[in-house]
């Protein structure tokens, strides 16, 4: 490796409120950057990240795939944020989680990730209420977390100041290094380093240098009663049942989500409602239909955001241009691939060894995106 590109900490800028954004400025700050988040929303997390609660799991693939094993290093990475910054039972719940392997009658063949889970047990089939011969797998180190509380947290860090209200839409090169620019034409900040984690506002922000796509998803979630004896941890494979989740109004359950790939409206749709129950009858069947008359009763709320996501559904992490660095298409998968990236990019940014393997790394680089890479 070759010297890194920055010999001491400095200012930097970060673009992007979110889960990208916010860990990429806690990162520089733990290494004593002083660092400035600017965002078009007035407050943090007010887009995809504002979703109430979502899984973090390993992803599960039969043949280890590349997704997997990227997978579990960021859930481990996250997992330690949360145990120091977040709130056990508020702001996340250690909970472990259920994956009901519904596309497959079988278990998948032993791999390198198989210490990350095991069979699930008699009591945790049957809180579920699924048979004893289902095949399920049991991931003890899979949590729900609030994704716009581990924002909050990154993000008071005293080394970061946030500002909010403020759209960049075009950066310059600039004689200290780099020049935001305001919707005005106005130059709204100057510095050295700047992370562009806009999810799909990076986009124009890299110059069109990112092939991004929107992804469309609606949850649907409710409040839940105790008739419903609904299990006490996820459960996850052909979409997602989140339960117990505290909000202001009470315990509340949570599952979808919706996929519109393309899609970047936000707006609430009874269809996505429906084709949310429907998967929610694969996964769980009979906790869906103690759900069912809540679905029946239009008493099932919605939340929609837009994701951005990268053509391979990897995130993109690397450097543009000398001092310009991207951060970004976290897709579905912020919770377990923020910190990961942020930690990337920091170590490539000082020369200090890398958070996980190689070839890993390099299928997160945003260089594979480059015509010649796969």
């Amino acid at each position: 490796m070759g010297a890194p590109p920055f010999a001491a900490p400095g200012h930097a800028l970060v673009i992007g409120g979110g889960l990208a954004g916010a860990a990429a400025a806690a990162a520089l700050a733990h290494r004593g950057w002083q660092v400035q988040v600017l965002d078009a929303a007035p407050d943090p997390a007010s887009g995809a990240s504002a979703l109430p609660a979502g899984l973090m799991a390993p992803h599960l693939s039969g043949d280890d795939n590349l997704l997997s094993q990227l997978s579990r290093h960021g859930v481990q990475v996250t997992w330690r944020h949360a145990q120091v910054l977040l709130r056990e039972g508020t702001d996340w719940g250690a909970t472990g989680a259920l994956e009901h392997r519904v596309r497959t009658r079988r278990g998948p063949h032993p791999d390198p990730g198989a210490r990350w889970r095991c069979e699930a047990s008699p009591s945790q089939r049957a809180q579920a209420c699924l048979p004893q011969d289902a095949p399920v797998v049991w991931h003890p180190q899979a949590a729900w977390i609030r994704p716009a509380a581990l924002v909050r947290a990154w993000l008071a860090h005293p080394a970061i100041t946030w500002r909010g209200g403020v759209r960049v839409t075009r950066i310059e090169r600039a004689p200290s290094g780099w020049g935001l620019f305001d919707e005005q034409g106005r130059q709204a900040a100057q510095a050295p380093l700047v992370v562009v984690a806009a999810a799909l506002g990076s986009g124009p922000l890299a110059g069109h240098r990112l092939a991004l796509q929107p992804v469309r998803g609606q949850v649907s979630w409710g409040l839940q009663s105790p008739t419903q004896a609904l299990p006490p941890f996820p459960v996850n494979g052909n979409g997602h049942l989140l339960t117990h989740i505290p909000t202001t109004e009470g315990l509340a359950w949570i599952t979808g989500s919706s996929y519109g790939h393309g899609d970047a409206a936000t707006d609430q749709r009874p269809q996505d409602h429906a084709d949310n129950l429907a998967r929610l009858r694969t996964l769980v069947p009979e906790i869906a239909q103690r759900l069912a008359s809540e679905f029946a009763a239009n008493r099932v709320r919605a939340w929609t955001g837009v994701r951005c996501a990268s053509t391979d559904r990897r995130p993109l992490v690397g450097e543009l241009e000398p001092g310009l660095w991207v951060s970004t298409a976290m897709g579905s998968r912020g919770l377990t691939f923020a910190a990961l990236c942020a930690d990337l990019l920091v170590a490539r940014l000082h020369g200090e060894p890398l958070p996980l393997p190689q070839p890993l790394a390099a299928a997160l680089d945003l260089a594979r995106q480059r015509p010649g890479r796969p």
